[in-house]
């Protein structure tokens, strides 16, 4: 028998299992990073707030100055790459704390319990 138990052989813990679990190491917790990053995109209506940084970026340079401008733009482009690189890590930590989001990362197949 292997040590680690397949996530379709052990039905998925409960919110309380699951949390006491990864706090004594037992469980191994795999997230889809392309998932995960549109899981939260869209929850944080990232293109929309991309849409209006860069729009404020653009106005900006042109009625105020240049150099703020650049970095509302900079900051429009930088926005959804800082998100694609800690959307896993970041929901693995609210999965902890939430129950709700801990049952949509489950059902929408994010998020998977491995056992150890």
């Amino acid at each position: 028998m292997s040590s680690a138990i397949s996530a379709e052989s052990h039905p998925a813990p409960t919110h309380a299992e699951y949390r006491a679990a990864f706090i004594r190491g037992d469980i191994r917790v795999d997230i889809e990073p392309q998932l995960a990053y549109r899981y939260l995109s869209a929850r944080m209506l990232l293109p929309l707030v991309m849409l209006a940084i860069l729009g404020l970026g653009v106005s900006v340079a042109v009625a105020v100055h240049w150099f703020p401008g650049v970095l509302l733009v900079i900051t429009g482009f930088a926005l959804p790459r800082l998100t694609r690189m800690s959307a896993a890590s970041f929901l693995v930590t609210r999965s902890l704390a939430d129950q709700d989001l801990y049952a949509d990362l489950l059902r929408l197949g994010i998020l998977r319990v491995v056992w150890r």
